[in-house]
This record gives structure tokens, sequence and C-alpha cells, in this order.
């Protein structure tokens, strides 16, 4: 977005380097917060784990699998969300509009999973869920609230709801869980927690936004417009939160709430350094990419430097949880939460073929081919569910399994219709993919030896342990960067120049800053 946010987008899209800065900035930034609440989200799960048990998480993802299940359509990738971000003109319109459509749905949403809340109870065999169940469904009218805040501080690369409204949402998350437990009152403090977190994030989104809506501008026919780019991704979005509980749906009915609680322990993780990645370059590489959709070849390059860099920051990520999610599992939450250490190692896939997925979805909701994202999570859902429901007889660690599996499927779709599409050749996605992979096994393996035969960092004491724990970590990175620079040298210094082209920007080349863009005009 060089040389100003509120200028005209030609303008905006004549200036690579600039925004190529605020890219490489804006992920900087990013990361950083997402750091940030993932350290204060460990400290609330570490008291967590000793306040409440396996079954009280697992009733309380039982119970929210409705609001799960929609929160993401009108959540952080919503359509709505998509199509504001991707919009050229009458934004403010647009903005309006969408404010209406949003809560709406968000009412519309809250009742229907309020009155299918005994369904629930019913499937899972238990009144304590389909009660859990009845009591979350108000969180789909707060998830709705911050859809368009979320939007426009997305499109005009703001990192504030990554700063503030993130973390401060999880220590209240945090404080207010830790103190319903402590006072036993189980699955209940968690519902209580997620509500004040919902709440907070509500009215910081709005506070932070310093826009306010004008009523008169929302339209029907902006609403089909808008609705003409979202439809896909609802769809999309709908398969892909379908597809994260259906493992819910399995472990619960058929193996049970504990070890439903083991997964979500698991699954979170395993999904932690993904999350990193997302929150570090997804958050910035949609609306980056939709500036430059209409220069195909422009567009082509960065598609290209954006797979490289996610699969260098994927791969490692992954195949670390193979050697050292039980032992974080064990040594981190306590012996008790073993078996989410098992589901994390099952779950190593998911984090590396997740980042490989994201860029191409990020990259055809740009130049706006949000039909093709739904292609690619069919594919994921269907080949996920079905090795999930073949693996079950494994129990935890069979539908752990799947769902890796089911994700590495979407992902060589993902990046199969790239190569159609971008008109990208095998061999360029191979010699960008190729070496990352290449480098996180020979990580992934060296580093499981060094564990079980030599360190076995479980068998210490605790303090100990996540020392060793820690040391482990660090040679499994210095394995991975030694075996990645030979097999492509040219990673390193490339690496170095993006970081130097970063600091380097003058302050007057800077983006304009999110609060001083003015929404009635295109970005």
């Amino acid at each position: 977005m060089a040389g100003g946010g509120d200028h005209d987008v030609g303008r905006g899209d004549r200036a690579p380097s600039g925004l190529t800065r605020t890219v490489v900035r804006g992920v900087g930034a990013s990361g950083l917060g997402y750091v940030l609440t993932q350290v204060l989200t460990l400290a609330a799960y570490l008291a967590l784990a000793r306040l409440a048990t396996p079954e009280d998480f697992g009733e309380f993802a039982a119970g929210a699998i409705v609001v799960n299940i929609s929160l993401l359509v009108f959540g952080a990738e919503s359509g709505i969300l998509s199509a504001l971000i991707h919009r050229r003109d009458r934004l403010e319109e647009a903005a309006a509009t969408a404010v209406v459509a949003t809560a709406v749905a968000g009412v519309v949403l809250s009742l229907l999973a309020l009155a299918v809340s005994p369904l629930v109870g019913e499937f899972f065999d238990s009144d304590r869920i389909g009660s859990v169940a009845a009591a979350s469904s108000g969180l789909m009218l707060l998830r709705t609230i911050p859809v368009v805040p979320m939007a426009l501080l997305q499109r005009r690369f703001s990192f504030l709801r990554r700063m503030v409204v993130e973390p401060v949402g999880v220590v209240v998350f945090g404080v207010v869980a830790v103190i319903a437990t402590a006072n036993g009152m189980g699955v209940w403090g968690l519902v209580i927690a997620t509500y004040a977190q919902a709440f907070l994030d509500a009215i910081l989104s709005w506070g932070l936004v310093r826009w306010r809506p004008r009523f008169r501008l929302a339209s029907i026919p902006m609403w089909r417009e808008l609705v003409a780019y979202a439809r896909h991704v609802f769809a999309a979005s709908a398969v892909l939160r379908t597809g994260e509980q259906i493992p819910a749906a399995l472990i619960g009915r058929f193996v049970g709430a504990a070890p439903l609680g083991q997964f979500r322990y698991g699954i979170r993780i395993a999904s932690t350094p993904f999350g990193l990645i997302l929150a570090a370059a997804s958050y910035v590489l949609f609306p980056a990419l939709a500036r430059i959709a209409d220069d195909r070849e422009r567009f082509r390059l960065a598609f290209i430097r954006a797979l490289r860099w996610m699969a260098v920051a994927g791969m490692p990520t992954g195949l670390i949880v193979l050697a050292l999610g039980k032992p974080t599992a064990e040594l981190v939450f306590g012996d008790v939460w073993a078996d989410a250490g098992e589901a994390a190692m099952a779950l190593c896939l998911y984090p590396a073929a997740g980042a490989l997925s994201s860029v191409v979805v990020e990259s055809f909701l740009a130049s706006g081919r949000p039909q093709l994202v739904v292609r690619i999570e069919v594919v994921a859902l269907v080949i996920g569910a079905a090795t999930m429901v073949a693996l079950l007889p494994l129990e935890l660690v069979g539908v752990a399994a799947g769902v890796s599996i089911g994700i590495s499927a979407g992902a060589v779709y993902a990046l199969y219709k790239a190569h159609v599409v971008l008109s990208i050749s095998a061999r360029e996605i191979l010699a960008e993919i190729g070496p990352p992979i290449a480098a996180a096994v020979v990580m992934g393996v060296s580093v499981l030896a060094l564990d079980r035969l030599v360190v076995d960092s479980r068998d210490h004491e605790t303090a100990l342990g996540l020392c060793l724990l820690a040391a482990e970590g660090i040679a499994a990175f210095g394995i991975y960067g030694l075996v990645l620079h030979g097999l492509a040298p040219g990673r390193a210094p490339e690496l170095r120049a993006l970081i130097e082209r970063a600091r380097a920007q003058p302050a007057a080349e800077r983006p304009a800053d999110v609060d001083d863009l003015d929404l009635s005009r295109p970005l």
C-alpha cells in the first residue's frame, strides 16, 4: 500500500518496493502480536490444565460444535470480511450494508443454534452437553459484531487488532476462566470466559477502528454485490469449519469426552506454530495481493515468493511436533495430558500442509476466484473425513492422523490448481517447496532420535526437562537451517535483504496510518 493508503488503487499498484516493505513490516508486527497472544494463552491453559479436567474441555468442545461450525463463516475468515477487503469502490456503502447484514445473520444463527441444542445433547448422549450448546448459542451474535471493523483494519494494514485486541481478549478469557474453574464451575467456567472474551473483542474492535456506519447508505443492491463475491467464501468457510468439527463429533461420540479434551490440547500444541505463520503472513498477504491482482506477472511473482517463504516457515513447525509433541504435552501440561502429545504427533502435517494451502487460498481470494477455494476445502473435507472414519479403530491417534492426511490432500490439490490457474510450472513449485520439505524431514527424524535415544526429556524433573526440551528445539532449527542452506543457499541472503529493506524505509514512504484513512475513498 505504498504512497499512502488514501490514494487511488493505481498509484498504490505502481509502488512495488513500498508494498513489499509494507508486507515485510506487517509480517513482523502481526507475528509479534501473535506471539504475545500465544504466550498469554499458554499461561492461561497452563493454569486451566490443573483446574479443569479433560472431560470439562471435551464437554465444552462438544457443546460448542454448532457454534464453531458457524463462527468461521462470519468470523475472521468471513465471506463478508473478504468481500470488503477485496472491494475497490463505494466502500462506505459496502461497510454500512455489511454491518446490517452480519448483525441480522448473527441473530438468526443464534436462534437456530438455540433451537438445535437439544439435538446436540442427544447426539453426544449427554444432557450437560446439550445445555452447554444452548448456553453457547449467543456467541454467534457476539462474534458477528466485530466482523466489519476487522475487515477495515485488515485492508488498511492495521495491526491494532493483533497487537491490542487479541492479547487483551486472552487475558480476560484466562482471568475469568481461572477464577470460575477454581471455584468449581468446570465447563461452565469455560463458557462464561468465552462470552467475556467475545464481548471485549466487539467493544475494542469498534473502538479502535474509529469509524461509524451511516445506515442510510445500506442497501439491498449493495448486499447482493457483496454476496456475489462472499457466497463462495461462505461455502468454503462452511466446508472448512464442518471439517474441523468432524474430529470432535467422532471422538466425542465414539471414543469419549475425555479423549476429546485430549484432542483439543493436542491440536493446540500442533496448531500454535501454524497460527504464528498465518498471523504473520496471511493477515497481510490477502490485502497486499488484492492490490496487485490486475498485474498478472507481478501477481504471479508475488505468489511464488509467498509460497517460498511460507514453505520455509511452515515445514519445520510441523515436523518438530513429530519429535517433541509428546514430551511438550507431558512437561508443560502434566502427565495426565500424555495422550494429547500423541495426538499432536499425529497432527504433525497439519501446520506444514496448512501453510502451503493458505498461500493458494489467499491468492485465489485476492484474484477474485473464491469459487476455487471451495473446491480445495471440499477435497480436504472428503479425504479427511474418509480417513478419520477408516482410522477410528485407532481412536484418538487415528482421528488425528486423519486430520493430517486430509489437510495434506487439500494442499496438494491447491498447488495443482495454482499450477493450472496461475500458469506456474510444476518444476517452479517443487523448486520452492522441495528444499524446505527435505530439510524438515531430516530435522524431524534427527531430533526424534535424539529425544528418544539420548535425551529423553520426560524422564527428568519438570524444570530440567523443559530446559532440555528447549535445547532440543534450538538444535532442531539449527539442523533445519544448515540443511536448508545446503539445498537452497539463496534463501538466507534474500531474507536478509528483505529485512534490511523494511528497516531502511524512510518515514516519508510509509503507508498512511490506519486511523488516517478515509473510508469513502477507494484504497
